[in-house]
């Protein structure tokens, strides 16, 4: 017996010298932001600053002055869409029109994609890295809050109201298409289109979906198991007299989790030439103008809860129980993901717990909402007012991808 607990203590004794020589040599020497220094991981940044599929195709004299021109007006348009991503749209109006300088000024690099030239003409797509420190310090200086935390995807279902005819699942309904279309990645959320299968069809009509039926738009939601819903009816409207088409959105929410919350229709109005350059009906460009405004309504909605201002940080301090051998090295790298982090200090770990300070941007709620995000579970414990960090299944899912 005395052979047994022996060698159950020299195990432990040698996972524990493990442990701490992991935590000291992997952690404090190769990943300075658990000692003493603030997170800087690319990986996470990238999926805020970074701006993709940026599509440039300018003429001039000659091709090199076209390749110039081209990149040039793709990293103003870069930035455009940056601060479009993390500023509330109200906030925009604040910002200077920066010149070329000081637009490459907040640029780390970029990538050229599919490029093509001829003697005069150059097209490529551009994928631009921006400088996070320059950004905040430029958006501070304004005193311009912004967002760095990527939001939950939400599903959209557009309806069409022409001509006293609605329509969704139609082939026909170049609303769903533009949605369906639309390239959201540089959106603050996710947005997806349910697709027009027989099930669909069968759950949800189009009248259905705009008079707000809730019974069965949350049948859809719970059937599609889905976060959010978002119903988006949109009425062309021909002003023949400014030679213009008006698309009237109505925009209501549906969140499975605010069952019995009355959402109020949020209404938007775009409207662009009547006929394009070749004198066809301009239908494309209105849709698209459509989507933009809609899907800046959603990000706003999501930014409004994240939101933060970076001239002040907070700090807490978490302890978290370890009950698998990785639970510590997953926790890690979540932290990392969370842009609201500024720095994490390891103050004690032992098997089976952990205790850090996390030091953050923000207030408390932010940072749990953000936490959450990559499947770390913020608490308090209310009786002590301690707080408590927890994996979720979302983490240990993420941890496997």
């Amino acid at each position: 017996m005395r052979n047994v607990l022996d060698f159950k203590y020299y195990i432990t004794v040698r996972y524990n010298i493990f442990l701490m020589l992991f935590v000291s040599i992997g952690l404090l020497g190769s990943n300075p932001a658990f000692s003493q220094n603030e997170i800087n991981s690319e990986d996470r940044e990238a999926s805020i600053y970074t701006i993709y599929n940026v599509e440039v195709d300018e003429t001039a004299r000659n091709v090199t002055l076209a390749r110039e021109q081209a990149l040039n007006k793709g990293q103003r348009q870069a930035l455009e869409r940056l601060f479009r991503r993390i500023i509330l749209i109200s906030d925009r109006k604040k910002l200077p029109n920066f010149s070329d300088r000081e637009v490459m000024d907040f640029i780390s690099g970029f990538e050229i994609n599919d490029e093509r030239r001829s003697d005069v003409r150059y097209i490529a797509s551009l994928v631009v890295h921006f400088n996070r420190d320059k950004v905040n310090e430029v958006l501070s200086s304004y005193e311009i809050p912004f967002a760095e935390t990527l939001g939950t995807a939400v599903s959209v279902l557009p309806v069409l109201e022409e001509g006293g005819a609605l329509m969704l699942w139609e082939k026909n309904n170049k609303w769903r298409e533009a949605w369906q279309n639309y390239d959201v990645i540089n959106n603050l959320v996710p947005i997806n289109t349910p697709e027009p299968t027989l099930m669909n069809r069968m759950y949800i009509s189009a009248l259905q979906a705009k008079n707000d039926d809730q019974d069965v738009i949350r049948a859809f939601i719970q059937k599609n198991t889905l976060n959010e819903l978002i119903v988006v009816t949109a009425n062309v409207i021909k002003d023949t007299a400014a030679n213009q088409l008006v698309l009237d959105i109505a925009l209501r929410r549906n969140d499975i989790l605010d069952e019995g919350t009355e959402n109020p229709t949020h209404n938007i109005s775009v409207s662009v030439p009547a006929y394009d350059e070749e004198g066809l009906l301009n239908e494309e460009a209105l849709f698209k103008a459509g989507v933009d405004a809609a899907t800046d309504w959603v990000d706003d909605l999501w930014k409004s809860k994240v939101l933060v201002n970076y001239g002040s940080k907070s700090s807490i301090l978490a302890h978290g129980v370890l009950k698998k051998i990785d639970d510590w090295v997953i926790i890690q790298q979540q932290l990392k993901k969370v842009n609201l982090v500024r720095k994490v200090n390891l103050k004690g770990i032992t098997i089976n717990n952990v205790d850090i300070e996390i030091e953050f941007a923000g207030d408390e709620e932010q940072l749990a909402l953000s936490l959450a995000q990559q499947g770390l579970a913020l608490t308090q414990n209310q009786g002590t007012m301690d707080w408590d960090i927890a994996l979720t299944d979302l983490a240990t899912n993420m941890s496997r991808n």
